[in-house]
């Protein structure tokens, strides 16, 4: 059984970038977090940049019955403590909830880590135990050594003072037992540089960087200054400001030198984490302003209750002995928060946007996320990152369950989801590439169908990432298919990308292999339209851009490797769907083919859809040459039956890696980027 490291308060902002450096080194994480300050959407990102998933479970440090359920389900071997309410001056305002939270969610934390034999645990402790360190008035503690007494100033200091000496008392009561690496430091500064993971405060910032950021984006008006009276070069506070990225590391460094501690022998020991290097308040206002590349306003107010003039750390223990030391610049640091917040000008808040969890157990690995821009509502949910609903002026458009659990359902005709890695049918599940056979698992008869068991639309795709910008949601998920799943070779490292503004839902495909030399791609989307609320789309009219469809045996629904007229179409000419309509072509617009990536091409129209009683037409654009147009009649699932929607699949050509002419359109080596775009737009009638 694979051992984990349990990180509280994981979600957060120097957690969840601690959580990415552990899984850079090798360790598996479980995350418990109780969201109070923090939000879900950091874990998702999380996942997006490992590319992994991540274990997540909400639970609140002070029950101890759902937290030794987290223990008894995951073989623990270490734990890393940031679960904490976190600022100075709101201690000060209700220091009993902080005394509650930190120090009482921290008693249980220990006892559930006795209760299951766990005994190396970091601590996220904090330069503010030490107080006022001029107090010895000759600067002997400047920077701040391990040994400088402690006397912290406000109620936040002092509930991380106790614990550890709570940590330090349950030390001593078994020496042999307990490893305990305790941290101190300073000012965390900076943001994960993917712009994707960065500090997110719910409600007004409580320190520089996140403030001076809101000042730089527009949602506040002016950085306040508290004190230039301060016996410093320009008379502001003087701190030590440490990029997160770093802070992150010295994390791995200590649960590591834990690990490395003789069996048998125990320790409690404190490091500093810092730079060794003061900057005051207006350095690093300066520092940002360059990498804003403008002037941000600012006034002097009075000083902060607490405040003290010098938290410097003196890092020279855990530079010698955990071999750590601190090697990102505040310029660099200013650097990646800038990136964030400009990325992610409200963090994780995104205006119109909001999700939910999607199956009855409450898991969040399956949320349903909608989207609301102007007359279009979009929503879509992780498993498959299918679409699961189209709102456009009021009318629904899509069919598909209204929970996650009867998307498992072995019925389930695929609603809304990306198909892939392949698409459409392979004969007999077999096909052969740079002179190798392989067999893929028979889902459909004698044939694979849509990627087989464990296709993507069984799968919970990791993110999204999620961000609003010039009036448009772009939407991300992830997924990493392993070599061998279903059969197929190498392991395909895909992003699902949604645009939607507000008249249309486009949908961009994007793929590498990050394992193997070659495989086979092609993917798609499998909504159900009906643009109405009937049980049935009769009466629908239908325009398809093309009369030419692939020959299929009636039997095997294979094609024939022949191009035929289908005499039901007339180019752009309506068809009305009624029970005599039946459609399951593959419709060819480009006899050529296309290459590996298509997404260079013009994005055309290649089907339309009104209803006589609604208002909306749908009309499907593409870069791929063909497209697959079925009405349906094999629908036969809960509260759904047969036509009760239609589908458009733009697709490369059915059955291609058994055709030599047709091979090269899903054959992807590696260096190569597959890459497709299909796009729904609506309009009012």
């Amino acid at each position: 059984m694979s051992e984990y490291i349990l990180v509280t308060g994981g979600a957060g902002y120097i957690g969840s970038h601690t959580v990415i450096e552990l899984i850079n080194n090798g360790y598996k994480v479980v995350i418990v977090d109780n969201l109070s300050n923090s939000s879900y959407d950091a874990v998702a990102r999380i996942e997006f940049i490992v590319k992994q998933h991540v274990p997540f479970f909400n639970v609140d440090l002070k029950n101890y019955e759902e937290l030794n359920k987290v223990f008894q389900q995951y073989k623990i071997s270490g734990v890393i403590h940031f679960a904490a309410l976190k600022a100075v001056g709101e201690s000060t305002k209700i220091p009993l909830d902080y005394y509650e939270n930190n120090v009482s969610g921290t008693v249980t934390l220990v006892k559930a880590c006795k209760a299951n034999n766990v005994h190396n645990l970091v601590f996220s402790s904090s330069a503010t135990v030490y107080g006022d360190v001029t107090r010895f008035g000759d600067n002997s503690m400047i920077p701040i050594p391990e040994h400088c007494p402690m006397d912290p100033t406000n109620p936040y200091g002092r509930t991380k003072s106790v614990i550890e000496n709570i940590l330090k008392d349950v030390y001593n009561s078994e020496e042999s037992a307990w490893k305990f690496a305790i941290l101190r430091y300073f000012n965390p500064i900076g943001a994960h540089p993917s712009g994707l993971l960065g500090e997110d405060p719910l409600g007004v910032p409580n320190n520089l960087l996140p403030y001076l950021a809101q000042v730089a984006i527009g949602r506040r008006d002016k950085l306040s200054v508290f004190g230039n009276d301060y016996d410093s070069h320009d008379g502001t506070p003087i701190r030590d400001y440490i990029h997160v990225v770093d802070l992150a590391k010295g994390h791995i460094a200590a649960l590591d030198y834990l690990k490395n501690i003789e069996q048998g022998k125990g320790l409690y020991r404190e490091w500093n984490l810092g730079t060794g290097k003061g900057s005051t308040v207006f350095d690093v206002y300066h520092a940002f302003v360059k990498a804003v590349g403008k002037d941000l306003p600012y006034e002097i107010v009075g000083r902060r209750a607490g405040d003290v003039l010098d938290l410097t750390a003196n890092p020279a223990r855990a530079n010698k002995e955990l071999k750590w030391e601190a090697k990102l610049s505040i310029e660099q640091a200013c650097k990646d928060l800038w990136k964030w917040t400009t990325e992610n000008p409200f963090g994780f808040n995104v205006e119109n946007y909001s999700w939910t969890t999607f199956e009855s157990d409450g898991n969040y690995d399956n949320r349903l996320h909608t989207f609301t821009n102007g007359p279009l509502t979009v929503k879509l949910a992780n498993r498959g990152a299918l679409i699961q609903d189209i709102v456009f002026n009021g009318e629904r458009l899509v069919k598909a369950f209204d929970n996650g659990d009867d998307f498992k359902l072995p019925t389930n005709p695929y609603f809304g989801t990306v198909v892939g890695r392949f698409a459409n049918r392979i004969a007999d599940g077999k096909f052969e590439l740079d002179g190798k056979s392989y067999q893929l698992t028979l889902n459909e008869g004698p044939n694979n169908l849509h990627a087989g068991f464990n296709g993507f639309d069984k799968n919970n795709l990791l993110g999204p990432v999620v961000k609003f910008n010039d009036g448009k949601f772009t939407v991300e998920f992830l997924i990493v298919d392993q070599d061998g799943n279903d059969g197929f070779p190498g392991t395909l490292e895909t992003v699902v990308k949604y645009v939607i503004d507000n008249k249309s839902l486009e949908a961009e495909y994007e793929a590498h292999l990050v394992e193997g030399e070659a495989t086979i791609v092609n993917m798609t989307n499998h909504s159900y339209f009906n643009l109405t609320d009937e049980a049935n789309t009769n009466g629908t009219e239908v325009k398809l851009v093309s009369d030419i469809m692939m020959e299929v045996d009636a039997k095997s629904l294979l094609p024939t490797g022949k191009f035929i007229k289908n005499e039901k179409v007339t180019p752009n000419k309506p068809i009305t769907l009624d029970d005599d309509a039946f459609f399951d072509y593959c419709f060819i617009r480009d006899e050529a083919g296309c290459g590996i990536d298509t997404r260079s091409l013009p994005v055309v129209p290649v089907f339309s859809a009104e209803h006589p009683k609604t208002t909306t037409r749908l009309t499907v654009l593409t870069t791929e040459p063909a497209f697959q147009f079925y009405t349906g009649d094999g629908v036969n699932t809960k509260g759904f039956g047969k036509r009760a929607g239609f589908c458009l699949e733009p697709s490369r050509f059915v059955n291609a890696p058994n055709h030599k002419e047709w091979a090269g359109q899903v054959t992807l080596r590696k260096g190569e980027v597959y890459g497709t775009i299909i796009k729904y737009a609506f309009e009012k009638k």
